[in-house]
């Protein structure tokens, strides 16, 4: 996944040096003793009809998902396990009193004192933006409070120049929704008009909640005024383009390209006084937001603020606070009967708020060096197939074949955990004061992220919780993060058949190399910089494959009448296509010719089966709907049919034409296979 991630922080061409020395290959068990068995498996359901059944059939039919949950799967159940490792460190640390995690843990999970102080701890917010006496005003006190984690007009962060890596640039993007996205505002069809009228309904209550009268008129004039904003805003198709959003402006040329809003002010306000340049991500989007601020009468915006706050703040707010939010965006929008247990929350939240003092717990205790070797040695087969692949890609011309692998050869992969763990000696956490604590967090972490402005960008600097199973890529940083939470079963477990880990984290990790190589992460060259490295020719071969990739995905249908967005989606589709490639051909490497079948499965076999099985996945129709319309990622069983492109998984279950996932050789689409 796109964004940006110690123990593994070195170039590529300084692992392959240092292989012998600096990656052992830990010595396998015998491959009898390896785990492989056929649980969740439908063999009635050809694997040519429908793969992700025919592997997960019968997990699915016997897996329900939890009251509590939108939706479950592998990543959710590997989230379940790290919470509960977490939950043992914080419950552990909230014995003493004075420890940061414990007292931040105890804070959450002291429900009479959250419920006493009602909506009070809030309320100074909520005067400031009562007494904010103009449109100017209001939005100066909106900023300030962006300091707090209450979002507003401005998505404002500090990211690495695209265009100058060796610096950090503030950047603006399109922001201010309730709702996921503009999609949820403007589609006119019945569901996308009861779920604005659930938005409605939620609105209202908050305002009543926190005291106001006339709340059924007032949500309406604040949906309205989304509205407005949403219909201003860019598609998240065209969000993603990395040319597109990368627009420099002065400050004076961002007031002359949206006027009627007090840019200057505002970003002082968040502690940006007079940058002397800043990156506009969708200018036409600000420009229509300002137009609609400044026509919007004043009480219709201070509403709009006032809900703001109690968005950000209801879930630790008191009980009336935290149901009305659960009945709209756990209930209404996704489909969730129940509210999760409040312990798991406080750990989800102290995981976000203290994530590295949480890290390294978890690190010392689950992470142990024989899990990183081998991971290690699974990474250097993945860099030296995809650097194989990249030498020898026929659609590419030999120049920028030679850039592609001086890229690669440049890339960090950061493995495991940081160099350097985040100190929080400045952060006060009261063991009685929930909200004061997330709201110094937030200041906290704010002003690290305004500080960076003016700083070159540290190399070994990690954006990512090591606690949370993911994976990330960032293509203007060109590297990828591999946290030990997603070093985890069962996509990588130390005693399973190495197939099922190729398949698993192999893929995984493909799948991340493999961003710096997809439609947006191909146009930053070896130092993170974006420019048009490539030559026509190759664009034209890169572009009419991801062009059959989208059609492919455009064909899906996961509710009637709503199909998967492919060009939408098509980054990640591009990097489960040519990540499973990848692992496909690492573990060819890995095996050198040897292993036998298990149960009857051969290895490819139970590679292509290790792939199905990492995404087992069920939804709820309401969050599956809500995916189809904002995500970047198709849901889990369309992404587990990237198998029928690749050749292999046809001689490996004999697939036919006339079966129902099989394309015609002329009709599989390959990035890095071999041609």
């Amino acid at each position: 996944m796109h964004p940006r991630s110690r123990r593994l922080i070195v170039s590529l061409a300084l692992l392959a040096a240092a292989c012998p020395a600096v990656i052992p290959t830990p010595t396998p068990p015998p491959l009898a003793g390896r785990r492989f068995d056929l649980d969740g498996m439908d063999p009635s359901v050809s694997p040519g009809d429908d793969f992700y059944r025919y592997a997960n059939g019968a997990w699915d039919a016997r897996t329900p998902i939890p009251a509590d949950r939108p939706s479950f799967g592998t990543t959710q159940q590997m989230q379940d396990d790290a919470s509960e490792h977490v939950r043992a460190i914080v419950e552990e640390a909230a014995r003493t009193p004075g420890s940061k995690l414990g007292d931040l843990y105890a804070s959450f999970l002291d429900e009479a004192t959250v419920a006493r102080r009602g909506i009070a701890p809030i309320s100074p917010w909520l005067r400031a933006i009562a007494s904010a006496a103009d449109h100017d005003a209001l939005a100066v006190e909106m900023a300030r409070l962006a300091r707090f984690d209450v979002g507003g007009l401005l998505g404002a962060s500090v990211e690495t120049d695209d265009r100058e890596p060796g610096r950090h640039v503030l950047v603006l993007r399109q922001a201010g929704l309730g709702l996921p996205n503009r999609d949820f505002y403007v589609h006119t069809d019945e569901k996308a008009a009861a779920t604005r009228a659930d938005y409605c309904q939620y609105l209202a209550t908050m305002l009543t909640l926190a005291g106001e009268a006339d709340a059924a008129a007032r949500a309406a004039a604040v949906l309205t005024f989304e509205t407005a904003l949403a219909r201003a805003h860019w598609s998240a198709s065209d969000s993603r383009d990395a040319e597109r959003t990368y627009n420099k402006k002065t400050p004076a040329e961002l007031e002359r390209l949206a006027p009627g809003f007090p840019w200057r002010r505002a970003l002082a306000a968040m502690g940006f006084a007079e940058p002397s340049i800043l990156v506009v991500a969708q200018p036409s989007a600000l420009a229509g937001e300002a137009e609609v601020y400044r026509r919007t009468p004043l009480p219709v915006l201070q509403d709009y603020a006032r809900l703001r706050v109690l968005t950000s703040y209801s879930r630790y707010l008191s009980p009336p606070f935290e149901n009305a939010r659960f009945a709209f965006y756990g209930r209404a929008l996704a489909g969730t009967p129940e509210l999760l247990p409040r312990w798991r929350r406080g750990v989800t939240l102290v995981g976000a708020v203290l994530r590295d003092l949480v890290g390294q717990a978890y690190v010392a205790r689950h992470f142990p060096s024989e899990a990183e070797a081998q991971a290690r040695a699974i990474v250097a087969d993945l860099i030296a197939a995809l650097d194989d692949r990249l030498a020898r890609a026929a659609w590419m011309t030999p120049q920028t074949r030679e850039r592609a692998r001086a890229k690669l050869a440049r890339t960090r992969i950061k493995l495991g955990y940081p160099q350097k763990w985040i100190d929080y000696a400045g952060l006060e956490i009261v063991r009685d004061d929930l909200v004061g604590n997330l709201a110094r967090a937030s200041a906290f972490q704010f002003e690290r992220m305004v500080a960076r402005l003016g700083v070159p960008p540290d190399p070994d600097e990690w954006l990512a919780p090591v606690t949370v199973p993911n994976a990330y890529a960032s293509a203007s940083v060109n590297e990828i993060i591999l946290p030990a939470a997603v070093l985890q079963p069962p996509l990588f477990d130390r005693s399973a058949d190495p197939a099922l880990n190729y398949a698993g984290i192999g893929a995984t990790i493909g799948h991340e190399l493999s961003h710096l190589f997809d439609d947006q992460g191909r146009k930053y060259d070896a130092e993170g910089r974006l420019g048009d490295w490539w030559t026509a020719e190759d664009e034209r071969g890169f572009r009419g494959r991801e062009a059959a990739l989208v059609a492919q995905y455009d064909g899906y249908e996961p509710l009637p009448g709503q199909r998967v967005q492919g060009s939408l989606t098509v980054g990640e589709n591009i990097a489960d296509l040519a990540g499973l490639e990848l692992a496909l051909a690492a573990y060819r490497r890995s095996r050198s010719g040897a292993g036998g079948t298990i149960e009857g499965f051969t290895p490819e076999q139970r590679f292509f089966l290790g792939w199905a099985r990492a995404w087992r996945t069920k939804y709820r129709d309401h969050a599956l709907r809500a995916q189809l319309l904002s995500d970047a990622h198709a849901p889990a069983r369309e992404r587990s049919w990237t198998v029928r492109n690749l050749d292999a998984w046809y001689a490996a279950f004999a697939v036919r034409p006339g079966d129902r996932l099989y394309l015609p050789p002329s009709q599989r689409v390959s990035f890095w296979g071999t041609d």
